[in-house]
C-alpha cells in the first residue's frame, strides 16, 4: 500500500487502478479530511462558545438572583429599620403617660436590633434606659376581664389581693405577680376586701350584698355574714381582727363580730351611701365617707359621732388615718384631697385640685407620704409632712400615670417601697417608689459590699437604704450636705451644714461621734483608704483631720481665704487633695499640714475631685464645664473631657478605673472612657441638675440624684438593660398596638 505524505490516507486507500486516479482520489480525500477537520474545528469552537454563553448566563441569572436577594434583604433591612424606630418612636412618646405600652415598645425595638447597625442599636438601647430610669412602673398584672375596684397587700408584704367588676377576687404572689388562686363567691361586682391583722383571713363585699370572709391558707370560703338587701361599698377588719365593719348603699353601718358573724352595731347618720370606711390604728374609733359630701369619725365605745367633717363639695368616696391616727386624709367627687385632725376634726389642709374625682388614698407605713389615685389615669405622692404644716409646701412628689385608665384604688406594700394601682382596664400596676427624698439628693454612697446605700438630701436626714429592696434601713438625725462611708463598712460619715461632721456606727449599735470645728458649711468629707481618718474641708477655708475610731482631732490648717468645695486623701492616706471656690488644687501633708505642692494657683471654681483606684489620676471638674485628668506623678494634666452644657458638680471613677461618671447642673450625668476620653453613655436626662453620682463596687450599677429627689439608678451594660426591660414587660404589643401605633396589623414577626 502506497503512503501519502501525512503516512495515513495512503495506507487506508487500496491500490485500484492508474496511478493518475488513485493521486485524485488521495487529493480528494485528503481534501476532504480537511474539511472535516475544519467543521471539527469550527464545532469545538461553537461548542466553547456556546458553554461560554451558557456559562455568561448562568453567571448572569445568579448575578440578577443575588441582586434580587440583595435588594430584598436590603428591603427588609431598611424595613427592620424604618419598625425599629417607629417602635423607638413610640416607646419615647409614651414613657410619661403610658409606661407599660412604652417598656414593650422599647423592649420590642431591642430585639429587633440586636444584630442591627450600630446606630439604630443605639437608638433602642438610649430609649430602654429612658423607659428603665422614667417609669417606676415594675409590674403590670393582668387577669381581670373588666375594672379592678379594690387592692390590698397582705400584713406581711407577700401577697397581694384585688376585687374586680367581674365578680372575681385574685391572690398574687407580691414578688412576682403569679396566681396562686383566685376565689369565685360573688354573684355580681366584687366591690371591696381587707385582710384581717394576722393575714389569714380575706373579707370580700359585692353588689350581691354578701360579706364573704375566705380562709388563706387552703383557698376557701371561711364563713359567710348574714347577707345585706343591698350593694355593699367597703369593708375593714379592726386592728385586733375581732370586729368587721360594713358600708353600702344604706346609710347604715354595720359592725359584725368576725368569729360568730353576729351584727354588733349600726351606726346611723349619713343621710346618702356610704363609700368608705377604715379603723383608727388603735381601734378606739371608726371614720366613714358618704354621699352626703360628710366624713363622720365614730367612738367605738359608745357609737357616737365625735365629729362630722364638712367640707367637701360633693360625695367622699375614699378616706384614710395615718399610721400613728393623728390625720385623716379623704377625697372625692370635688377632685379634692383633704387633711383632717383625727383628733379633733378640724381642717388641716386642701390640696390642689386635681383634673378629675379622687378614688382613692392611702398614706405610706411610715406616714410621710399621701398617695391619691385619680380618675384621670394618675396616682400622685405628696410628702405628709409638709401637707400637715400650716405653712408647709404641698405639692405632688410624683406623678405615676397610665394614659386613658382610671385608677380605681391603690395601697402601699408593708415595707412602704411599692404602690400598687388598680384600672378600670382591669389592670394591677405595681410601682416602684423606693428611694424618694423630700428634698434635693446632694450626696450618694455604696456601702463596700454594695448592699446598702446612705444618701443625703436637702432638709431631711441621712438615709441608709438596701439596694435591693429599697428599704429604709436607718434615718440619721442629721439634715447632711454630704455623706462617704468607710472602706471597712462599718461607718458612716455625714458632714452638715452647721459646720460640724458626725461619725454613725452603720450597724446603729454604738453612739455617733461628733466632729466641731468649722465656723460654715462643711462641703466636702472623705475617708482614707485604711478607713483610720478621716478629712473634712468647709465654707470657712479650714481643713481638719481626724481619727476615726475617737473623733479626736489630728490637723486642723488653713488651706487660704476661700471657700473649699471639696477634699480627699491621697491612695497612701499621707497627704490630702483640697480645691475650692477659687480654683486652686493643692495637695497638702496629712500629718503635718505642709503645702507639698500647688497643682494649680487659681482658675474656674471647682466643684468636686475623685481620685482613680491605683492612685495614679485625679479628676476635677466644676463651673467651666469640663473634666480634667491630672497625671498625679508629674502633676500636670493629661487630658480634658468635655461635654457638658452646665457645671459639673460631682465626679466618681469606676473600681476598675476605667470608666469614669459626671453628673452636672445641665440634668444630665455621663459615662467616660478613661483611656481614650470618649464619652461612653449620656445617661437620660432628669428633671433637675444633678449632684450626685456613685458606682455600686461592682462596678455594673451606677446611682445619681439631684433636684428630682430620686435616686436613679442606671444599668450600664447594654445586656444587662435589655434584660432589666425584658423582666419588666409581659407580653409584647397587641395587634390592635400595633395598627393604632406602627400602622401594621397583625404585628410583624
Amino acid at each position: 500500500m502506497a503512503s501519502s505524505p501525512d503516512g495515513v490516507i495512503s495506507e487506508l486507500l487500496p491500490d485500484m487502478g492508474p496511478a493518475g486516479g488513485r493521486e485524485d482520489r488521495i487529493v480528494a480525500a485528503q481534501a476532504r479530511a480537511t474539511e472535516q477537520s475544519a467543521l471539527a474545528r469550527r464545532m469545538r469552537r461553537r461548542a466553547v462558545g456556546l458553554g461560554i454563553l451558557a456559562l455568561l448566563t448562568a453567571i448572569a441569572a445568579i448575578a440578577a438572583l443575588v441582586a434580587q436577594q440583595v435588594a430584598e434583604l436590603q428591603r427588609r433591612q431598611q424595613a427592620d429599620v424604618v419598625l425599629s424606630l417607629q417602635l423607638v418612636a413610640t416607646a419615647l412618646r409614651h414613657v410619661d403617660t403610658d409606661p407599660d405600652l412604652a417598656a414593650r415598645a422599647a423592649f420590642e425595638a431591642l430585639r429587633r436590633t440586636a444584630d442591627g447597625a450600630p446606630f439604630v442599636r443605639g437608638q433602642a438601647e438610649d430609649a430602654a434606659r429612658r423607659i428603665l430610669d422614667a417609669s417606676r412602673l415594675r409590674l403590670t398584672l393582668r387577669g381581670h376581664t373588666d375594672r379592678v375596684n379594690a387592692i390590698a397587700f397582705s400584713p406581711d408584704g407577700a401577697l397581694v389581693a384585688s376585687a374586680g367588676q367581674d365578680g372575681t377576687l385574685r391572690i398574687r404572689d407580691a414578688a412576682d405577680g403569679a396566681t396562686p388562686f383566685e376565689l369565685h363567691g360573688h354573684e355580681g361586682e366584687a366591690r371591696d376586701l381587707a385582710f384581717d391583722p394576722d393575714g389569714k383571713t380575706l373579707a370580700s363585699v359585692g353588689d350581691d350584698g354578701r360579706i364573704i370572709l375566705w380562709d388563706l391558707a387552703r383557698g376557701e370560703r371561711l364563713r359567710e355574714l348574714p347577707r345585706q338587701p343591698e350593694p355593699l361599698n367597703g369593708v375593714a377588719f379592726g386592728p385586733d381582727g375581732e370586729i368587721v365593719a360594713t358600708v353600702g348603699r344604706s346609710p347604715v353601718v354595720r359592725l359584725w363580730d368576725a368569729d360568730t358573724g353576729g351584727l354588733l352595731a349600726n351606726l346611723t347618720g349619713h343621710k346618702a351611701p356610704v363609700h368608705a370606711v377604715a379603723f383608727s390604728p388603735d381601734g378606739r374609733h371608726l371614720a366613714t365617707a358618704g354621699g352626703d359630701a360628710t366624713l363622720r369619725i365614730w367612738d367605738l365605745l359608745s357609737g357616737r359621732v365625735l365629729h362630722v367633717l364638712a367640707g367637701h363639695a360633693d360625695a367622699v368616696l375614699a378616706l384614710a388615718f395615718s399610721p400613728d391616727g393623728h390625720w385623716l386624709a379623704s377625697a372625692g367627687e370635688d377632685r379634692r384631697a383633704r387633711l383632717w385632725d383625727a383628733g379633733s376634726g378640724a381642717p388641716v389642709r386642701e390640696l390642689p385640685e386635681q383634673p378629675d374625682a379622687i378614688r382613692a388614698v392611702a398614706f405610706s407605713p411610715d406616714g410621710s407620704l399621701l398617695a391619691t389615685g385619680s380618675y384621670d389615669g394618675s396616682a400622685r405622692l405628696w410628702d405628709a409632712a409638709g401637707c400637715t404644716l400650716p405653712a408647709g409646701e404641698c405639692q405632688p412628689l410624683a406623678t405615676l400615670a397610665g394614659e386613658g385608665n382610671p385608677v380605681t384604688d391603690l395601697a402601699f406594700d408593708t415595707a412602704g417601697t411599692r404602690l400598687a394601682t388598680t384600672g378600670a382596664d382591669g389592670s394591677v400596676k405595681l410601682w416602684d417608689i423606693a428611694f424618694g427624698h423630700t428634698g434635693a439628693i446632694r450626696s450618694l454612697a455604696f456601702s463596700p459590699d454594695g448592699g446598702r446605700l446612705a444618701t443625703a438630701a436637702a432638709g431631711t436626714d441621712a438615709t441608709v437604704w438596701e439596694v435591693g429592696g429599697g428599704e429604709v434601713r436607718h434615718r440619721l438625725a442629721s439634715t447632711a450636705s454630704r455623706v462617704a462611708w468607710s472602706p471597712d463598712g462599718g461607718r458612716i460619715a455625714t458632714a452638715q451644714g452647721d459646720g460640724s461632721a458626725t461619725l454613725w456606727d452603720a450597724a446603729g449599735e454604738r453612739p455617733p461621734l461628733m466632729l466641731r470645728g468649722h465656723s460654715g458649711r462643711i462641703n466636702g468629707i472623705a475617708f482614707s483608704s485604711d478607713g483610720h481618718h478621716v478629712v473634712t474641708a468647709g465654707r470657712d477655708g479650714m481643713v481638719g483631720v481626724w481619727d476615726a475610731a475617737s473623733g479626736a482631732r489630728r490637723l486642723w490648717l488653713r488651706a487660704g481665704a476661700a471657700p473649699l468645695n471639696c477634699v480627699i486623701f491621697s491612695r497612701d492616706g499621707r497627704s490630702v487633695l483640697t480645691a475650692g471656690a477659687d480654683g486652686a488644687l493643692t495637695e497638702w501633708g496629712a500629718a503635718n499640714g505642709k503645702r507639698l505642692r500647688s497643682l494649680q494657683e487659681r482658675g474656674d471654681e471647682i466643684l468636686d475631685l475623685a481620685l482613680s483606684p491605683d492612685g495614679s489620676l485625679l479628676a476635677t471638674a466644676g463651673t467651666d464645664r469640663v473634666v480634667r485628668l491630672w497625671g498625679l506623678t508629674a502633676g500636670k494634666p493629661v487630658r480634658s473631657l468635655a461635654g457638658h452644657a452646665g457645671a459639673i458638680g460631682a465626679l466618681a471613677f469606676s473600681p476598675d478605673g476605667r470608666l469614669l461618671a459626671t453628673a452636672g447642673r445641665d440634668r444630665s450625668a455621663r459615662v467616660w472612657e478613661v483611656a481614650s476620653g470618649a464619652e461612653r453613655v449620656v445617661l437620660p436626662p432628669q428633671d433637675g441638675p444633678v449632684h450626685a453620682v456613685a458606682f455600686s463596687p461592682d462596678g455594673h450599677l451606677l446611682a445619681t440624684g439631684g433636684d428630682d429627689r430620686r435616686v436613679h439608678f442606671h444599668l450600664l451594660d447594654p445586656g444587662q438593660v435589655a434584660t432589666a426591660l425584658h423582666e419588666r414587660v409581659g407580653d409584647g404589643l397587641t395587634d390592635a398596638e400595633c395598627a393604632k401605633y406602627l400602622n401594621r396589623s397583625p404585628c410583624p414577626p
